[in-house]
Parts: structure tokens; sequence; C-alpha cells
């Protein structure tokens, strides 16, 4: 028997090396070559834009003058990063502009705004054109300060890379397509066009810039919302009606959407190394308070920075060359890479880590693929202005001449005649019942000649 026990003994103090010394070797290891690759790509700082909006759009609800918005922001970051955080990984920061005069203005009644991903703001205006006219004039100053948003190159957040980071009010720019909607529907065609065609380039220079992942989603439905509606008021004009230059702007070039992936998934994984490295942590230390477990005991499962490099290559990976050979070859974005276990080695020393990493993964596809369908709408319309441009029908015959630029390798358009429609396959479908395609009306398919004079 005690032979037995001496024997037992011997195997737990074997056992127990043996996790010490693959705990030990784990964090001697630390995370991998390619991990490490992934996460100073993240790190490195993008270039600014030469023209920075950022304090303008954030500042562009509010009643701030153009000489105190940089100046405003430059104390928010100030502010920000002087504010400590809780145990929790919370703050007690809050925002100057609470204390400035909103632009903003709602009232018991008003009709809703135009939803940029919905079908007919036409004909959502038309319906109640009265009421959209007092909701757009108590909006005026908040929509003209959204408007002049499109002299900027680009709108980087400055303020550190947290959970909690401050985001600018994109809502204002999502709510110019129901002015540009209100103005076709009261006469003003040309003012409507000019408007909708300034709307999808700022859509396109909201992808193009990739400064944030909401920033970039924001410009994808501006592009959704805005082409739409050109299309409608074009299938209500005749085809000789001039375009105005703006429409050329927004349409002339392919999107930089290998550019504006690449930077947008970057700007979202500087975002999530930045919660790992200071909101988690403190989330990780503040759960082991509360379930009476040493913080230090914790500690020993959760790396912040090993962390941040696990999850950095699913942001990484589409600035790689997997991901440029799909883009180019119009294949919906998906990394083949397979799911890295959490049994090992690396795990060992970080197990709440690799879980935390591991979880928002697959969900990043989805965004990727939103971005290749604003191109898709892009070029869709774009051929819809070249088709509206030639002599003769718009049929099969004249579907084949349209530019090999403006034309998918894997996603035809898709002409119906009957229904008078141009379209193209999507990746992403807003609802599951969706058939996986957006399609337009085609010029003048809806323009009703004044009648003659008796």
């Amino acid at each position: 028997m005690v032979r037995f026990l001496k024997w037992l003994l011997a195997a737990a103090v074997v056992l127990v090396l043996c996790v010490v010394g693959a705990y030990v070797l784990s964090r001697a290891l630390g995370a991998s070559g390619a991990e490490r690759e992934a996460l100073a790509l993240l790190d490195e700082p993008p270039a600014p834009p030469v023209r920075d909006g950022f304090a303008a759009l954030y500042t562009a609800s509010h009643d701030i003058p153009e000489g105190e918005q940089a100046d405003l922001v430059a104390e928010e970051v100030r502010r920000f990063k002087a504010t400590p955080l809780r145990r929790d990984g919370s703050s007690d920061w809050s925002s100057l502009l609470q204390e400035r005069p909103s632009l903003a203005v709602s009232r018991d009644g008003d009709p809703a705004w135009c939803n940029l991903r919905g079908a007919d703001c036409l004909g959502q205006v038309r319906g109640d054109r009265d009421a959209y006219a007092g909701l757009l004039e108590r909006n005026g100053r908040a929509l003209d300060r959204a408007g002049a948003l499109h002299g900027y190159d680009g709108f980087p957040n400055p303020f550190p890379p947290r959970l909690d980071m401050p985001l600018p009010g994109f809502q204002v720019l999502t709510r110019l397509t129901t002015r540009t909607a209100w103005r076709f529907a009261e006469g003003q065609a040309d003012l409507a066009l000019a408007d909708a065609c300034r709307d999808v380039a700022m859509g396109r220079q909201l992808i193009e810039s990739g400064d944030s992942l909401i920033g970039s989603m924001i410009g994808a439905a501006m592009v959704q919302g805005n082409a739409q509606l050109l299309a409608q008021m074009l299938a209500e004009l005749p085809r000789e009606h001039p375009l105005p230059e703006q429409c050329r702007q927004a349409f002339e070039r392919p999107v930089a959407l290998e550019q504006g992936v690449c930077r947008t998934m970057l700007s979202e994984g500087r975002f999530m190394a930045g919660g790992f490295r200071t909101q988690i942590d403190a989330e990780v230390a503040a759960s082991a308070v509360e379930h009476e477990v040493p913080a230090w005991a914790l500690g020993l499962l959760f790396d912040p920075e090993r962390t941040a490099a696990r999850a950095a290559p699913t942001f990484a990976w589409y600035c790689g060359g997997e991901a440029r050979r799909q883009l180019a070859q119009d294949q919906p974005l998906r990394d083949p890479t397979l799911p890295r276990s959490r049994r090992s080695l690396a795990c060992v020393s970080n197990a709440i880590g690799c879980i935390l990493a591991d979880i928002a993964s697959p969900a990043y596809a989805e965004y990727g693929m939103r971005l290749q369908d604003a191109d898709a709408r892009l070029r869709t319309v774009a051929a819809l202005l070249w088709l509206r441009e030639q002599d003769g029908p718009i049929d099969a015959a004249a579907l084949e001449q349209v530019p090999a630029a403006l034309r998918s390798p894997a996603r035809p358009f898709q002409l119906e005649l009957e229904a008078g429609t141009l379209g193209t396959a999507v990746f992403h479908a807003k609802n599951p019942d969706e058939d996986g395609s957006w399609s337009v009306p085609l010029p003048a398919s809806r323009f009703q000649p004044a009648s003659p004079s008796p």
C-alpha cells in the first residue's frame, strides 16, 4: 500500500511538473511569427489624409462655428485620455458636445427619414411632401453641414482605440437622401441629380479611406441608397436630360476596393486590439474580484498582448494575397484558413484570451462582402449611365457592349426587359428571404411626357 501511494505521489508530481512545464513553455513561446507580423501591421499608424474632416463630421449636428471645431475635438481627446478607467473598463468621460445646442430637431409626428437600404425613398417622400418640407426645414442647418463634408479626404478618429472610443455622428449623412428625394418631388430635378451623385461620391470616399468599420458601412449604405434614388429619378426623366458633372465624377472610375477593404479591416483591428489592451484586461480583473478569485489567478490565463496578436491575423488577412485574388475575381471574401485550435500549446497560458480572440472572427466576412456589394452597385449604375448615353434601345445587344471595366467576372448584369430593370447579384442580403439580387429601373422607363394642351 505504501509503495502504491509513493507511485501515486510520484505520478502526481510528474503531472504537476508537466503542467507547469507546458505553461512555462507556452509563456516563453509567446505569439507566433505570423501573429506578431499581423499585429505590427495593425499597430502601424495609417497615413493622415490631406484634408482631415473628422472635426467637421464630429460636430456636424451641433451649433459649433467652424473655427472652434478642431479645438473642441482636441480638448475632447485630451480629456478622454486623461480620464482613468474603472476596474470594470468603463470611465466617467462625458462629451463637451452635450453642452452645445443640437442642430438635429425632431418633433412628435415627424415622418421617418428614408432608410438607405430601402427601395423607394422617392415614393415615401411623395406620400407626405408637406410633412417632409417641415422636417427638412427644421433640420436644414445640420443637413447643410453634412453636405459640406464632401470636400474632405478622410475622417480618421483621433481618440485612442478603445471599446468606449467616441464615434462621430454619421447619422446626419444618412439623412441627406431624404432631402434629395424631396427636391426631386418638388420639381428641382437637376439639383436632386447633383445631390444624389455627390452623396454617392461621399459614400465611395468613406469606403476608400477606410477610417473605421462603421464609417465604411455607412459609406456602403450611402452608395446603395443614393444610387437607387438616382436610378429612380432617371427613370422618370427623358434619356436626353443632361446629367450634372457630379455624376461623371461619382461613376467615372472604379472603387479602390482593395485599398478600402484593407484599410477598413486594419482600422477595426486597431479598435479590437485597443480593447484587449485596456478594457478587456480591466474587465477580467474585475471579474476575478467579483468571483472572489485573486486577480493574479485569472491573469495567468489572460495575456492582453498575446490576445491582440491572436486576433490580428483575422484583420490583416484582408490585406494579403488571397484577399486580393478574391477581390480581383469578384468572389465573396472568405478567409480559407482553418480555425486555430484552442487546445494548442499557445492557449495553455492564455486560455481566456484565445476564447475572446476567436469569438468575433467569423462575423467579419459579412462586412467585407458588404463592401464588395457596394462596388457591384456602383458598377451597375455606371453601366446604366453608359447605356443611357447610347443610341438605340436598351436591350441585350446593347448590354453586351458595356465596357469590360464595368463588368464582373462572377456577377453578370441582369437585364429584365419586361420589368424594365438592370440588376446584379449581391453577396449580402438584408434579410434571409431575399433573392440575393439588387436592381434599379432603366432610364426613362417611368417617363410620362406631358399631355398636349387641348
